[in-house]
C-alpha cells in the first residue's frame, strides 16, 4: 500500500491525477482497448442534531473521479480495469491501495484511490449468458431519478464500494433473468455491511444473493425483481468479541411502473421495494432501546416525473428500515428517510443534480430524542 503523509498529500494528488489522466492516452495507441471516465463533484452540507440535541454543521466540496480501461477479445470476452478516487475539501491526507477491503463500513474514505473494478467478463450472443469474474459492480435499484436499493448498489453517489467474486447472469425464458453471485467478503468486511455484521470467522467469508429479474414491459409495469441474500456466520448476535455467530439471510421484492403523461415524451415513473431480514441482532447489540429482536423490516417507495422540461427530471424516494436490516448502502438501519432530487442533464454527458433529504430515527432509547440529520448537495457528473 502507498501513504502519502499530509505534507505531501498535494503533491501526491496530483501525480495520481496525472496517471490516471494519461491512461486514455495509452489506450488510445492500441486499438484493441478503449478508455472511459467520469467525474463528479459538489457542494455538500449538512446538519445532525444528536440524541442529546447537541446539534453538529458540515459542509465541503467533494468529488470522485474513475477512469476505466477495457480490451474486448475473442468476440465475448472482455478485460477491464478501472481506479476510482475520492477527494474532499476537508480531506487530510491521501492514500493509494490495492486490498481487499475498504476503509470504512461504507466504502472507501475521501483522500482513498483504489481499483474498484478489475475483472474478466464473457457475454454470449443474442443477449444469452452473462459471466463476471474479479471486482467488479453490482447494481439492483428500485429505478427513479432518486433511485435507491434496500440490498445491492455499488458506488452510489459520490461513494466507492466494490463486489469481489463471480456473477452468473442468464436468461431463464418469457423476459426473465436469474442472478447468482457468489462474493468473497474480507475478515474486515466488505461491501456496506453494517454493525453487528462481522466476517472474522472463517465460514463467514463467501456471500450468496440469488435473484430473478424481468424488465420486459408487462402492460405499465417495467421492473419485477425477487432476491435472497444469504451471508452464512457473520451475524455477531452477542458482539464481535464472542464467538456466537448466526447466519444473516434476507428477502427483497422490487415492482415499477412506466406511465406516459401527455404527448411530449414526459413520464411517470413509480415503483416500491420491501424487503426483511429473517436473522436479527438483539435491540441491546444496535442501541434502540429495546429489549427484543432488532426490526427486520425494510421498505421504500418512490416515484419520478421525467421530460417534464426537455432534459428537467424530478423524483421523490420515501422509505423506513429496521435497526435489524444492515446491508443498505442508501438506507441506514433505524432510520425513516425522505428524499427530493432534481436532475437537469443539459448536455449528452453531463449533468446536474440538486438534493434535500431528511433522515429521523425510528426508535431510541427512553430519555433521548431521535437523532435527526437533514443535508442537501449541488452536483455536477461529466462522463468522457
Amino acid at each position: 500500500m502507498i501513504r502519502l503523509a499530509p505534507s505531501s498529500a498535494a503533491a501526491g494528488s496530483l501525480a495520481l491525477l496525472l496517471a490516471l489522466a494519461a491512461t486514455p492516452a495509452f489506450a488510445a495507441d492500441d486499438p484493441g482497448w478503449n478508455a472511459s471516465g467520469d467525474l463528479r463533484g459538489g457542494w455538500f452540507a449538512g446538519r445532525t442534531t444528536a440524541r442529546d440535541g447537541t446539534v453538529t454543521d458540515n459542509d465541503a466540496f467533494n468529488a470522485r473521479l474513475r477512469v476505466a480501461v477495457q480490451n474486448a477479445f475473442a468476440d465475448n470476452w472482455t478485460a477491464r480495469a478501472r481506479v476510482a478516487g475520492r477527494f474532499s475539501s476537508d480531506q487530510e491526507d491521501v492514500q493509494a491501495y490495492l486490498r481487499g477491503y475498504a476503509s470504512t463500513r461504507t466504502g472507501t474514505a475521501f483522500g482513498d484511490v483504489t481499483l474498484d473494478e478489475a475483472y474478466l467478463a464473457y457475454a454470449a450472443p443474442d443477449d444469452g449468458m452473462r459471466l463476471r469474474v474479479g471486482r467488479f459492480q453490482t447494481v439492483f435499484n428500485l429505478p427513479g431519478v432518486a433511485a435507491k436499493s434496500l440490498d445491492r448498489d455499488d458506488s452510489p453517489n459520490t461513494d466507492v464500494t466494490w463486489t469481489d467474486g463471480v456473477h452468473l447472469d442468464m436468461p431463464i425464458g418469457a423476459g426473465w433473468r436469474g442472478h447468482a453471485i457468489a462474493e468473497h467478503r474480507h475478515r474486515r468486511g466488505t461491501g456496506v455491511t453494517r454493525a453487528p455484521l462481522d466476517f472474522s470467522d472463517s465460514g463467514s467469508r463467501v456471500s450468496t444473493f440469488l435473484a430473478v429479474e424481468n424488465s420486459e414491459a408487462w402492460g405499465p409495469v417495467s421492473l419485477r425483481m425477487l432476491s435472497l441474500t444469504w451471508m452464512p456466520s457473520s451475524l455477531a448476535v452477542a458482539g464481535a468479541g464472542s464467538d456466537a455467530r448466526d447466519d444473516y439471510l434476507t428477502a427483497d421484492a422490487r415492482l415499477a411502473a412506466t406511465w406516459p403523461v401527455g404527448g411530449n415524451g414526459m413520464k411517470l415513473v413509480a415503483g416500491a421495494e420491501l424487503a426483511y431480514a429473517f436473522d436479527t441482532p438483539p435491540d441491546a447489540r444496535v442501541g434502540t432501546g429495546g429489549d427484543g429482536n432488532a426490526d427486520g423490516l425494510a421498505w421504500q417507495v418512490a416515484a419520478s416525473l421525467y421530460e417534464m422540461a426537455p432534459g428537467h427530471n424530478i423524483g421523490i424516494a420515501h422509505g423506513e428500515v429496521g435497526a435489524g436490516w444492515l446491508i443498505s448502502p442508501d438506507f441506514r438501519p433505524n432510520d425513516r428517510l425522505t428524499e427530493v432530487r432534481y436532475q437537469w442533464k443539459f448536455a449528452e454527458r453531463t449533468s446536474m443534480e440538486a438534493r434535500v433529504r431528511e433522515r429521523r430515527e425510528l426508535e431510541h432509547p427512553v430519555g433521548t430524542r431521535a437523532r435527526l440529520d437533514r443535508d442537501v448537495y449541488v452536483r455536477l457528473s461529466h462522463r468522457f
